[in-house]
């Protein structure tokens, strides 16, 4: 028989080529399985903000729809004073106290540095009837949507509570805050006070839907606020919050916080003026709170929201770069420079500042 074979060195030295061979390309595997997890960790945060963002936008653009010029020397209540860790000062320092309500209004607070941001429109509600809305002709005949048209949607339904004010003057009247539509929109019965609503003078008024309860305001609102609560992603940073779309209560004034990014640092609001009102800006602010209704509605042309965030998940093998970051438009003089040390292993964290551009369209 033929003694011939392989001696255990000729062994080795093939299993150490051959895990050679073999461990080269499994690592460029590791590595390119590492970066595409990464890639994908920062292209699912960018998409899943995309629509929170354009909420934002829209918000701020809807906000005056629906609002009251005047109260005609009726009563109303709006937030109730509530206590919040992060911020200084409570939601009750934007109510309006029964005078014509400001479309937009928000402060920066100075002592813990965030931004506060309060829109106020009739669409706000989370309700059916925030949608709906109409109108009374000179001829005091109710309009009533068409069955066959997508503005069919808008008709009035069966306890909605609505408000009603003069086309002219975007008063509220009729003596009431507001009325309870008594039934559902019927094409062949066009008598206001069948729905429930009040005998008017001959002239146009406006009909909008703000809740299906008992109103507190003739108008839905809602904050934006930075919190930090027990929702908050597992994957944020620690010393990071969350950016909440609250929407007040018509029950009892709660401001509700409903949470719509996570992982933020820092929330940063302009508002830019047209002081001479000659239709451009000329004047920029972090604080709205001196201003009146009217005067909001002639001087405020744009809205600027920064918002630091977190983007992707804690990365051990990446280090960013600085240790600061500015969140604002270093052009108008506003924002601030974020240090980012407060936040633990921040250095791990990719960080980005993004900015939305509104110009509010309902203020007129």
């Amino acid at each position: 028989m033929n003694k011939k074979g392989f001696s255990l060195i000729e062994i080795l030295v093939a299993v150490i080529i051959f895990a050679v061979i073999i461990g080269i390309p499994y690592k460029l595997f590791i590595q390119e399985l590492k970066t595409t997890v990464r890639e994908v960790s920062l292209s699912k945060t960018s998409i899943e903000n995309i629509p929170a963002l354009e909420v934002i936008r829209k918000d701020i653009e809807t906000a005056g729809l629906g609002l009251p010029w005047g109260t005609g020397g009726l009563l109303y209540s709006e937030a109730t004073a509530s206590t919040l860790s992060l911020y200084s000062l409570t939601p009750d320092i934007f109510n309006d106290s029964s005078n014509p309500p400001r479309a937009i209004v928000g402060k920066k607070d100075n002592k813990k540095g965030f931004s506060y941001l309060v829109l106020k429109s009739t669409a706000f509600g989370l309700n059916k009837a925030s949608s709906h809305w109409s109108y009374i002709n000179s001829n005091r005949s109710l309009n009533i949507w068409p069955s066959n048209n997508v503005a069919n949607y808008n008709n009035l339904q069966n306890t909605d509570r609505v408000i009603v004010m003069d086309a002219g003057s975007r008063t509220l009247i009729g003596g009431s805050l507001f009325y309870v539509i008594s039934k559902d929109a019927d094409p062949s019965d066009t008598i206001p006070t069948d729905y429930g609503l009040p005998f008017l003078p001959s002239s146009v008024y406006l009909i909008y839907g703000v809740d299906n309860s008992n109103l507190r305001s003739p108008f839905n609102r809602i904050d934006y606020r930075l919190y930090s609560g027990g929702d908050t992603k597992s994957e944020c940073a620690n010393g990071t919050y969350t950016l909440a779309r609250a929407v007040m209560k018509q029950s009892n004034g709660v401001v509700q916080s409903y949470p719509i990014l996570h992982c933020v640092a820092d929330f940063q609001v302009e508002f830019g003026l047209d002081n001479d009102t000659n239709g451009s800006i000329d004047y920029w602010t972090q604080n709205i709170t001196g201003l009146n209704a009217e005067k909001i509605r002639d001087e405020l042309k744009q809205v600027r929201v920064f918002i630091l965030m977190q983007n992707g998940r804690k990365d051990k093998n990446y280090m960013y770069p600085h240790n600061s970051i500015f969140v604002g438009d270093s052009s108008t003089g506003m924002g601030r420079n974020f240090d980012l040390t407060k936040i633990t292993d921040y250095k791990n964290y990719r960080w980005e500042v993004i900015k939305i551009l509104a110009t509010p369209k309902n203020l007129e």
